[in-house]
């Protein structure tokens, strides 16, 4: 009997020592990620994670905080910051100078028309009847992380996943699977032609489960989680019902179509749904092959364009999101075994104060009116050059002159440039205005100027750049007039986790542009065309 227990109590011993080792191999990084992800948050601010700590839970980005690598100095090196550009930069690893997207649209000097980046009528929206304009990444000059995995490895699968267009062609690039974003009138993701002809089972089996109906059925109001008070003055300020907010989802739905959910926190759990219906079906991260997912949660920025950085909408989708990223961190370690995934999370841009924010505090600020601004400029124009449209379009803090109608009268282009720039720099408000033709001759080396300079495009850009002083706000509210300018709108959040990053905190200055060269590194692959950021030293020795 003895003996007996003796060999039981052995085999036990050498199962659990086994058992030990196999844990133990598996927790070993593979020599390179199997499966990199990308995300990132629109218009999430750096200091969330410290005025809400206490409403974070441990699994989400406190885990990314604590257990992986957070470069807490990082910075766009360019000007003009919206969608387009900043997705652009971060998966180019090139500032717009060089990759082209200088905003989400300018205006063409042959058409007079603004010119839309996502556009192209060669190209058709797969998903859904629609008579619009299909879209592309072709507008994209330099080359994509995602497009250099496909050189080096044709096997390796690339995804992006978003709400918006814009984001799903620049973070997917141009070699790309599959770029997928939803359509706002059907709730369904679609993608274009360019990529593929019909929509893969898979797409068609998530957009039949209607999981945009599903969340949009009920209503939002703040979450409480165990965590998050849902009535307090100090947090969530006073609004709506009872110190609180109450959106009827259904009835935002009437009113505004599916693109009601791009406003709520719900938009954010939708994207995430569909990221791990990709992981899934296309199999990611389940050989030796790379793959890469590209991932965007703007519903932040949506929000952020009506509301204050901490108004209780911002402070709750933030939470919520918290929870999402904590769901898909458990997922990706769950599926595949997060010593087998490289993940960063960063943002396109940084969500600003507002002129309320800041008048509470005697801090100097304003709103500038752009459209007085150009009328103003209009009708000096005609008295200086006689009645006629001197000023093809203003986009993006770019004024574009009539280029045709200057060479015509047989005035210099170059003339109205300075005239248009010492009219403008008048109005208070304005910081600094700069000619094109001063950014074709000229080599900025530091300041401003040579942000405003990463920033233009010779074929793309305006005539006249504009920027304004710190705490200063265009008018309109939907005004597509973003900028990267100063520390506080400059500055996004950089975390790194997974595979075989550190516990660490980096201070010192890095750019977005060295996200991929970073992971060109890592995947020892040749680095995008264009790309002139530098990998991050810390993270690579």
């Amino acid at each position: 009997m003895s003996k007996r227990f003796g060999t039981l109590i052995f085999l036990v011993l050498l199962l659990t020592v086994q058992f030990s080792n196999a844990q133990r191999t598996r927790k070993i990084p593979s020599e390179k990620p199997k499966l990199v992800v990308g995300i990132v948050i629109d218009h999430l601010r750096s200091d969330y994670f410290f005025r809400y700590s206490n409403l974070l839970s441990d699994g989400g980005f406190k885990r990314l905080m604590n257990q992986g690598t957070y470069c807490k100095n990082a910075k766009f090196s360019y000007l003009y910051s919206q969608t387009g550009p900043d997705h652009a930069s971060i998966f180019t690893g090139t500032p717009p100078a060089y990759h082209g997207i200088v905003s989400n649209g300018w205006y063409s000097r042959l058409s007079g028309e603004l010119e839309m980046a996502k556009e192209d009528a060669q190209e058709k929206l797969v998903g859904i009847k629609s008579k619009e304009k299909g879209s592309s990444p072709k507008k994209l000059l330099a080359s994509t992380l995602g497009d250099e995995i496909k050189l080096f490895n044709t096997h390796s699968r690339v995804v992006g996943v978003a709400l918006n267009c814009e984001s799903a062609l620049y973070s997917a690039g141009h070699a790309a699977d599959g770029a997928y974003w939803m359509d706002d009138l059907s709730g369904k993701f679609i993608t274009s032609s360019y990529y593929q002809d019909t929509l893969y089972n898979w797409v068609n089996e998530f957009n039949e489960k209607k999981f945009a109906d599903f969340y949009l059925n009920r209503v939002w109001t703040p979450f409480d989680g165990g965590k998050a008070p849902s009535s307090s003055d100090k947090l969530l300020g006073k609004v709506g019902l009872n110190n609180e907010f109450f959106y009827d989802l259904n009835k935002e739905k009437r009113e505004r179509g599916y693109k009601a959910i791009k406003s709520t926190p719900f938009g954010n759990m939708l994207v995430k749904d569909f990221a791990i219906a990709s992981i899934i079906n296309e199999n990611l991260g389940k050989d030796d092959d790379a793959d890469f997912l590209a991932m965007t949660f703007s519903c932040l920025d949506q929000k952020h364009r009506e509301l204050s950085p901490f108004a209780p909408e911002m402070v709750d989708n933030f939470i919520r999101l918290d929870q999402e990223i904590e769901h898909f961190l458990n997922f990706l370690d769950e599926q595949i075994g997060m010593e087998n995934v490289l993940l960063f999370v960063t943002a396109d841009q940084s969500a600003n104060y507002t002129p309320e924010n800041l008048t509470k505090q005697n801090i100097p600020n304003g709103y500038f009116s752009t459209y007085n601004a150009i009328a103003l400029l209009k009708s000096y124009f005609n008295i200086l050059y006689g009645n006629g449209e001197w000023i093809l379009g203003y986009d993006s803090q770019q004024i574009y002159l009539n280029h045709q109608l200057i060479e015509d009268s047989k005035l210099s282009v170059i003339d109205l440039q300075v005239k248009a720039a010492s009219f403008l720099i008048q109005f208070t408000g304005v910081a600094t205005t700069t000619t094109a033709n001063s950014l074709v001759n000229a080599n900025y080396t530091h300041g401003i100027l040579q942000k405003v300079q990463r920033s233009f495009n010779q074929k793309r850009s305006g005539d006249v750049m504009i920027t304004l002083e710190p705490g200063w706000m265009h008018k309109v509210k939907d005004e597509r007039d973003q900028i990267a300018q100063y520390s506080y709108t400059n500055q996004v959040p950089l975390f790194w986790y997974g595979w075989k990053i550190k516990r660490a905190t980096i201070s010192r200055s890095i750019l977005i542009e060295d996200i991929v060269p970073t992971i060109s590194s890592f995947l020892n692959i040749s680095i995008p065309s264009g790309c002139d950021g530098n990998p991050i030293e810390e993270l690579i020795q």
